[in-house]
């Protein structure tokens, strides 16, 4: 049975936040970084995320509803977040932003995995470390994906990896090359998600709280 997703609401303020409960995946990543395109290669519909070449689109937490198993099974959310470090978007809505996202990842109980996404095409960048030390330092569970493998020669692909890996202090095995126009990746992802998903709320507090 094929999976069924949809856009269900943009969530500019905490007072939005869904209060049904089910599990979230959030996508963090730069401005451009592909966190669209990932979504819509996992779900299998080409524009079920908006996607742009203009890095600062996504400016809200936008919440796509998925069900795995067609709509007689359980469901979950995928939360497509704005990205950091674009420069361009005006101080006052980035601070906005700021506070929004931080608010959301330090208390939302639901949220079951973040996704950090890097561009495998560069090395990490500062705001990159910062995000990966911060996962760590509030001890989410996440799984780092690195995307627009197809843009790297094949050949080069652990070798970035290897440099994404000792950059962000991980073990290059917890590191996932990802293609959207190839699928390369998609399997592994689609694994981690379902056990991330599967695994929450067994203890009824936020993974990262001990």
């Amino acid at each position: 049975m094929p999976v069924i997703a949809e856009f269900v609401l943009g969530v500019m303020t905490p007072q939005q936040l869904p209060t049904d409960r089910l599990p979230e995946i959030a996508f963090a990543g730069r401005s451009n970084v592909g966190k669209s395109s990932l979504i819509n290669r996992l779900l299998g519909q080409a524009k079920l995320a908006h996607t742009s070449n203009t890095p600062g689109r996504t400016q809200q937490l936008n919440y796509y509803r998925v069900w795995p198993d067609g709509k007689s099974g359980a469901s979950f959310y995928l939360v497509d977040m704005p990205g950091y470090g674009f420069a361009q978007v005006n101080l006052s809505r980035r601070k906005e932003w700021a506070r929004l996202i931080d608010q959301y990842l330090t208390t939302r109980e639901t949220l079951s995995g973040v996704i950090h996404l890097l561009d495998l095409r560069h090395p990490p960048q500062p705001l990159d470390l910062e995000m990966s030390g911060w996962l760590r330092h509030y001890e989410h569970h996440f799984l780092t994906v690195a995307t627009k493998a197809d843009k790297v020669t094949k050949s080069k692909v652990p070798e970035h990896i290897l440099e994404a890996a000792m950059r962000l202090n991980l073990d290059s095995n917890d590191i996932i090359p990802f293609s959207a126009e190839t699928g390369l990746g998609r399997d592994e992802v689609w694994r981690w998600l379902l056990n991330a998903v599967s695994s929450a709320g067994k203890d009824n507090k936020p993974r990262w709280r001990k």
